[in-house]
């Protein structure tokens, strides 16, 4: 019982090139059903990890990595089915990539140690996976509130990308500098 959190996180990072094929074979639905399945597990995962008392470094380290790795694959594959603009996908790539290059400058050079995600950070993510919903519900459901709301998901995604990479550089700077 004790393994279940990470069990689930790995199943979470597995499910990551399934999503990547049923969305090129334009299967929508199961793709939906895919991403519901892994918020849902995404969740369950940190509340037995708490519940059972069992956080540890290998859960603090692929949780994340299983997030970033569901989210990337279906922002790439958005993108090349062209559902979401490929610029979306550039800003949410460069930003993962100025933030690990960050880190593993800090940590090389500054000896920093803990990198925790921030509050804007969190929200980006949070608006990214509703837009993939609300990308996901137009296709399998197309209707003018679905759109709206896909476009409304957009903007706010786009937006809280970009703040959230900028703040994570000006904390990086004065992590550096200091």
């Amino acid at each position: 019982m004790r393994h279940l959190p990470n069990a689930l996180t790995f199943i979470r990072l597995l499910a990551s090139p399934f999503l990547l094929w049923l969305l090129l074979q334009s299967r929508f639905r199961e793709a939906l059903g895919l991403v519901l399945l892994g918020a849902l597990t995404d969740w369950f995962d940190g509340f037995a990890a708490r519940r059972l008392n069992v956080s540890g470094k290998i859960g603090a380290v692929f949780d994340p990595l299983a997030d970033k790795a569901m989210l990337v694959t279906l922002f790439i594959a958005l993108a090349i089915i062209k559902l979401i603009p490929a610029w979306l996908l550039a800003l949410v790539i460069g930003r993962d990539l100025v933030i690990v290059t960050g880190a593993l400058l800090l940590r090389a050079f500054r000896h920093a140690r803990e990198f925790l995600p921030s509050t804007l950070g969190k929200i980006s993510t949070f608006f990214q996976l509703v837009l993939v919903l609300m990308v996901l519900l137009s296709a399998c459901f197309p209707s003018r509130i679905f759109f709206l709301m896909q476009m409304c998901a957009l903007a706010l995604s786009t937006f809280f990308t970009a703040a959230s990479g900028l703040d994570y550089v000006r904390q990086g700077i004065q992590m550096a500098t200091s």
